[in-house]
């Protein structure tokens, strides 16, 4: 008789296929019996990490009900926090991102209090339990960039441009408020495509600006190679630098920057239905992505309000692109890139 089957004539709730304490027979090594640890006092793997979330998570029930928040939905994730979906007194949905008490969640809940802009969600409260911080801050019902990008492969070079000229007005007020931020650490994740079509950043967590400490922050797919350096402090043109790598993969490109040279049935036929305006949209918006993301800063577009100025013209002709470049008084993009 096989092993299941002693275990389950001696009541044994043991795992299937293994012999319990109590089974007759043998292991697999010369009479050795193999042990099951359920009943015998002993955590079996993964138990005692299970009963671990279990109490984090009836912590946490208990902590949002003692500050007038319930029904808790988990909606994502990221590398230090969860993110969840609570309704507060009034029956409106806020997300509530928990993690555990650091100098950086502290930090991100200075930054949230701080930033007051339509493009950053708004700040609700905070506070802390035993080792956990809770930072409540304003829903936004809709789906990251990077799940859209997986379903879709690419978009259109109308929807990115208005994408990014989204993310760079949240941008600019960060750079030119009277304590410059800059925000380090842009990527699909953090951008958030509500129902109605706007677009949002998340993650307040990176940002930074000269009179505190340096700490390096980001991400080698989308962030400025000097952010990455030792003694090297990033600037606008590095934020400008993230825009540009953005732009190109919602364009369709990999994250190492290499084009994509094949794609579901879905963007190939979107590819065929492509037509002239959408071919001149991406050639200008190729010839942005460019100068955005030159390794040398210097040869950089070296502020984002700058590089608003040439989104701003994808849909314009040949002499109002001229005209923007002009006005942008940057002599790389006059010299090398006018049409």
């Amino acid at each position: 008789m096989s092993a299941t089957a002693d275990c389950r004539k001696t009541g044994c709730t043991g795992t299937r296929g293994r012999r319990c304490k109590t089974a007759e027979g043998t292991g697999r090594k010369g009479g050795e019996t193999r042990r099951n640890t359920h009943g015998s006092g002993v955590d079996p793997a993964g138990y005692g990490r299970k009963r671990m979330e279990q109490r984090i998570t009836e912590n946490m029930g208990r902590s949002l009900k003692e500050h007038g928040y319930r029904d808790p939905v988990f909606v994502g994730k990221g590398s230090f926090a969860k993110v969840y979906r609570v309704r507060d007194e009034k029956r409106d949905f806020q997300a509530c991102k928990i993690s555990k008490v650091t100098e950086q969640w502290e930090q991100e809940c200075r930054n949230s209090r701080e930033i007051c802009h339509p493009l950053f969600p708004a700040y609700r409260e905070h506070w802390t339990d035993g080792e956990w911080g809770y930072l409540v801050m304003e829903f936004w019902d809709g789906c990251d960039l990077r799940k859209m990008l997986d379903r879709r492969g690419r978009l259109s070079p109308g929807q990115a441009a208005r994408i990014a000229l989204q993310i760079t007005e949240g941008l600019q007020y960060l750079h030119e408020r009277p304590h410059p931020f800059l925000y380090r650490d842009l990527k699909p994740e953090n951008i958030r495509i509500r129902v109605d079509g706007r677009a949002g950043i998340l993650d307040l967590g990176c940002l930074w600006n000269r009179e505190q400490d340096w700490s390096g922050a980001g991400n080698r797919s989308f962030s400025a190679p000097e952010q990455f350096v030792p003694g090297e402090i990033p600037g606008e043109e590095s934020d400008v630098y993230a825009v540009g790598r953005l732009l190109a993969v919602m364009l369709g490109d990999d994250t190492d920057g290499t084009v994509r040279q094949s794609g579901g049935i879905r963007r190939r036929n979107a590819e065929k239905r492509c037509g002239r305006k959408e071919q001149k949209q991406e050639k200008w918006l190729r010839k942005v992505i460019a100068m955005a993301t030159c390794e040398e800063r210097k040869d950089r577009i070296p502020e984002i309000k700058m590089l608003r100025t040439l989104l701003m013209v994808t849909d314009d002709s040949g002499r109002e692109r001229k005209r923007a470049c002009r006005a942008a008084d940057f002599y790389y993009v006059r010299k090398l890139y006018c049409p």
